[in-house]
């Protein structure tokens, strides 16, 4: 503070050029920014910088000058920008910096050089790019060559932190074995306390690393020395952010210890002084690490309200590491609060963040949690996509027990494999979250324990053929489960391969059918759109069905085949046997279980879940990272779906084809979307082939279209719920939606006799009044 003061005073001469005044505001900014006061040091260079998103003012100086505002404005913004939440505050100063590089490289001014390549690479630390500042940094120790000092100190103490932050604690230690008796030679404080600070946080994550690992206590004792070196020297130097920063990662330690009470001493200690220095970032960090320790000590309801708001604070800024950290603590708390839906997305954008921001080893372990925490939630398919997204993200990790944790999520997915009819398999399987599905599935799991027969019937799309696997699955059964769409044969081709001829006798299609019947013996018959049959072969599926579980395929055929059927249809077989379009008999004997399946329209719940299904599985197909924030998840509640799941999985896979990777989809993408009668919208272009009229007038044809079905068929009584004129609603029809001509009921024609009424049969006029 001493060098500010003289520089301040120095200020006040009069004789002092342009050029001289800013080199002298220059280097008090500097001053200042080293003490950690980075808002003095944004007041230090007065009129030649204005804040963060302002170049500073380049006329009437030279062009060292000009690289040293650009140095220092570039370097106040990355930190106050950190600070005070500035969107995009780290391009910004990355930008400046890059700018300073390329006037001092033209000045052959090495140090600075690499002074301005160790500030962008701390830009690229605050968003949790380690692999882009690994790099600079050795450029910037390039830059040095075998030159000792402060600065070199600084870079190889920064090094080590980006090390450590990546899971490289061996390499941190090399480098701060590098630095130390650099350190040692100087006389600054601040540079101390970060020396003792970092080689305390790579001890404190070396110690969380190995887990029961040997020599536990020596890493402790030694972080506990380091701690109050590092305490020592920041008070020294009066530098309170650091005193704040060294008080969270303090607390860390004890709580990673299980010294709860001690831990949330020191974070209350570290958060009063970030909140006293208005640092939003660094108070939801030590939110983030007291939500940790509560949720260690099973305080999980208290840990999701502290890592939410975390979680608000970070996303207004540019800090992904931590925006990583503070989503997989907030997925883990909502998990263990069974609130899964939220878990999961939570997780997922933690797990995309990370990728985003190059923080592999935070994308990687927010993976391991959801394969952790929310196991039951995918299939195992969609279980070993994530196996391998965290194996490849934790390749060149050296936390032992992340490593271990891996491995225990490796052997669960063989032992899943090994037994795929696990206790579990519904929730894997068939993605829900609604009540009514829930009890959908119970009922389901009743009926798989019998042997009869089961009907289900829904929508298209509704899930039948996933319930029916299920219900396979469930029951126990040895023999396979074979599926034949009744509607996609003829009726000669369904009678000839179940009812009446030899395997062998078939070629073709009909020999690949006649296979798949057989096949089940011993398994399942899965009949998709048995609406479709023929009455013909109802009868012989009834006299089959009326056997019991042995059904006798015909005399050419083993006497013997043990198959259990399950029936789908999304026709309505009521009406279908009102018109003798269906046999009664065999109806009755199909809807002895009979499942109905509702249309996604009628369970909301669901949508986000099964959103959240087809996010991930396009990921993988796409090999894309699309950013759907947990509002536009619950949005898609509102989207006009027809009832089944096919419309959301198309949707979403036409945004992940369409968008570039990185796209973040809001809920006003969605609303647009939704509002949008056209199916051929995507996510990532909602006005892409819009029209207002073709809107309109798809509109205008789904209520009419409602309208003439309630009224059933009368133009005259839809167009009293329409109100509009009879007349009006005709010309509607016969302009511009003729095509829904077809579903007016055909007006009835007057029979009028030409031979008079006998005389008796005459009726009497009423009298006028």
């Amino acid at each position: 503070m001493d060098l500010a003061v003289t520089l301040l005073r120095r200020l006040d001469m009069p004789m002092l050029n342009r050029a001289e005044q800013a080199q002298l505001r220059c280097a008090l900014a500097k001053a200042l920014e080293d003490a950690g006061n980075y808002e003095a040091a944004s007041r230090g260079l007065g009129e030649f910088w204005s804040g963060v998103g302002v170049s500073p003012p380049l006329a009437d100086v030279d062009e060292r000058t000009q690289a040293e505002l650009l140095l220092r404005a570039g370097s106040l913004t990355g930190w106050l920008g950190s600070a005070q939440q500035h969107v995009h505050a780290q391009e910004e100063a990355k930008d400046l910096l890059g700018q300073s590089v390329a006037r001092f490289m033209a000045l052959g001014d090495l140090d600075k050089v690499a002074e301005a390549h160790l500030e962008i690479a701390w830009c690229y630390w605050r968003e949790g790019a380690y692999a882009e500042a690994g790099p600079l940094l050795r450029a910037a120790l390039d830059d040095l060559g075998g030159r000792a000092g402060a600065l070199r100190a600084l870079t190889l103490i920064r090094y080590a932190e980006v090390e450590c932050a990546a899971g490289r604690f061996h390499d941190a230690l090399i480098r701060l074995f590098e630095a130390e008796p650099l350190v040692k030679a100087t006389d600054d404080p601040a540079l101390k306390g970060k020396f003792h600070s970092t080689q305390a946080n790579t001890l404190t994550s070396m110690l969380e690393a190995l887990g029961g690992g040997e020599h536990r206590q020596d890493y402790i004792d030694r972080a506990l020395i380091e701690f109050s070196a590092a305490s020592f020297h920041f008070e020294q130097a009066g530098h309170v952010r650091y005193c704040a920063s060294v008080e969270n990662n303090y607390g860390f330690l004890l709580y990673r210890l299980g010294q709860f009470a001690e831990a949330h001493e020191h974070l209350a200690r570290a958060r009063r002084l970030f909140v006293r220095l208005k640092e939003a970032v660094r108070v939801a960090q030590v939110d983030e690490t007291r939500a940790r320790a509560l949720l260690a000590e099973g305080r999980v309801a208290e840990a999701e309200k502290i890592v939410r708001n975390a979680v608000r604070m970070l996303e207004a800024g540019d800090e992904l590491a931590l925006l990583t950290e503070a989503l997989t603590t907030h997925g883990t708390a909502l998990a263990r609060l069974a609130r899964t839906t939220e878990a999961r997305s939570a997780l997922e954008r933690a797990r995309a963040t990370g990728e985003r921001a190059g923080d592999l080893e935070g994308a990687g372990r927010a993976a391991l949690h959801l394969l952790e925490e929310l196991a039951d939630c995918f299939s195992l398919a969609e279980q070993r996509a994530i196996y391998t997204r965290a194996d490849e993200a934790l390749t060149q990790t050296q936390h032992v027990e992340t490593i271990t944790r891996l491995r225990a999520c490796a052997q669960r997915l063989l032992a899943a494999q090994a037994a795929p009819t696990s206790a579990n398999a519904d929730t894997a399987t068939f993605v829900h979250a609604a009540p009514g599905t829930v009890r959908l599935l119970s009922e389901a799991r009743c009926v798989a324990q019998t042997a009869g027969v089961v009907l289900l019937s829904g929508e298209t799309g509704t899930g039948k053929e996933v319930l029916a696997r299920l219900i396979h699955e469930w029951s126990g059964r040895l023999g396979p489960f074979v599926a034949i769409n009744c509607a996609a044969l003829c009726a000669t081709l369904v009678e000839s391969q179940l009812f009446g001829h030899r395997k062998g006798s078939f070629t073709g299609a009909a020999a690949d059918y006649a296979g798949a019947a057989l096949a089940a013996d011993g398994g399942t018959l899965f009949l998709d759109e048995i609406g479709e049959l023929s009455l013909a072969n109802q009868a012989k599926l009834l006299r089959l069905i009326e056997q019991g579980d042995v059904y006798a395929l015909g005399s050419a055929l083993p006497e013997h085949v043990n198959v259990r059927i399950i029936a789908a249809t999304n026709h309505e077989l009521r009406q279908q046997v009102a018109h003798k379009l269906f046999r009664a008999d065999l109806f009755y004997r199909l809807a002895g279980f009979h499942l109905e399946l509702p249309p996604l329209r009628e369970r909301p719940d669901d949508i986000p879940v099964l959103a959240q299904h087809f996010i991930v599985a396009a990921a993988q197909q796409y090999d894309k990272c699309i950013d759907f924030t947990p509002e536009s998840i619950t949005a898609m509640r509102q989207l006009p779906l027809a009832g089944n799941a096919r419309e959301l999985r198309a949707l979403i896979e036409r945004t992940f084809i369409t968008a570039p990777s990185g796209t973040v989809v809001t809920p006003a993408l969605i609303e647009t979307v939704a509002l949008r009668a056209t199916s051929n919208a995507s996510l990532a272009d909602p006005w892409a082939g819009c029209s207002l009229e073709e809107e309109v007038r798809t509109h205008e044809g789904r209520l009419i279209r409602l309208a003439l079905d309630s009224a059933g068929g009368s133009i005259t009584r839809a167009a009293r719920l329409l109100r509009v004129t009879h007349q009006g609603l005709a010309y509607i029809l016969k302009g511009r939606q003729h095509d829904l001509l077809t579903e007016r009921k055909p007006p009835r024609r007057r029979c009028v006799s030409l031979m008079r009424p006998a005389e008796g049969q005459r009726t009497a006029r009423r009298p006028k009044r």
